[in-house]
């Protein structure tokens, strides 16, 4: 029997101010998803998860959340829906500890249960217990994006938006991330994830969904592309016979 979609958002126009992003973008998140969001730079993935989380200017369309529209919504309202979000870059609070950190991110959850979510987040994410103690600017890149990925999820969201968590890291620190991410995801989590290192988001994710010019041009499961397959409708907008000029790289 087939699932009813977590998420839904059909004919979604959003961007900027007066500049549109987004034009007509169609997509539907099911419970436990993993999703790579992937495409050229400038294609509206890192925009598609902002305006998911009401942080751009909404247009036109839908975003329904378990049956509720929540386009245009305000990000307050959208956290405390189940709805959890990982910018691109460092958002944690360098001079305070991880412990600290955590608790910063649970301060909308009542104080006897704030324990409790740390115990579940330091049993998600082992490596950060054994850093509990430290700052959080002392922390390597990887440890970093770690520490903020678990104060996304320290409110047990249903899904979690993920943008770009390999910018700026080492090897070893990629395979980390990717590896806790997986983890994250085993533990019931869908996952809406925008990554520039499309081979390790190809081997994460079961689904891909690529974007050209603030559309969906591709959707299906990351087993039925190739990597070259990929890298064409990246330049192309299509597989098979190259009908435009190339826009862009493929990581």
């Amino acid at each position: 029997m087939a699932v009813d979609p977590n998420l839904s958002i059909e004919g979604l126009r959003a961007g900027y101010g007066a500049i549109d992003i987004l034009n007509g973008v169609d997509l539907t998140v099911h419970p436990g998803d993993f999703i790579a969001l992937m495409g050229p730079n400038g294609a509206g993935k890192s925009t598609l998860l902002m305006t998911i989380f009401g942080m751009t200017t909404f247009k036109q369309g839908m975003i329904r959340w378990r049956g509720k529209n929540i386009g245009g919504a305000k990000p307050q309202s959208i956290l405390s829906q189940g709805i959890g979000i990982v910018p691109q870059g460092r958002c944690n609070f360098p001079l305070m500890s991880v412990d600290e950190n955590l608790e910063m991110a649970g301060y909308i959850v009542r104080d006897r249960e704030v324990r409790a979510e740390l115990d579940y987040v330091f049993e998600l994410f082992p490596i950060l217990k054994a850093r509990r103690y430290q700052l959080a600017g002392n922390l390597s890149g990887g440890e970093q994006q770690l520490l903020e990925t678990a104060m996304a999820v320290l409110r047990k969201p249903e899904i979690v938006l993920i943008d770009e968590p390999s910018v700026g890291l080492s090897p070893q620190a990629i395979t980390i991330v990717f590896n806790e991410l997986k983890r994250l995801h085993a533990d019931g989590r869908a996952i809406l994830l925008v990554e520039q290192n499309t081979r390790k988001a190809m081997e994460v994710a079961e689904r891909a969904v690529v974007l050209r010019l603030g559309k969906v041009i591709w959707d299906g499961r990351t087993s039925d592309i190739t990597h070259a397959e990929l890298g064409q409708l990246f330049m192309t907008g299509q597989i098979g016979n190259q009908v435009e000029a190339p826009t862009g790289p493929i990581a």
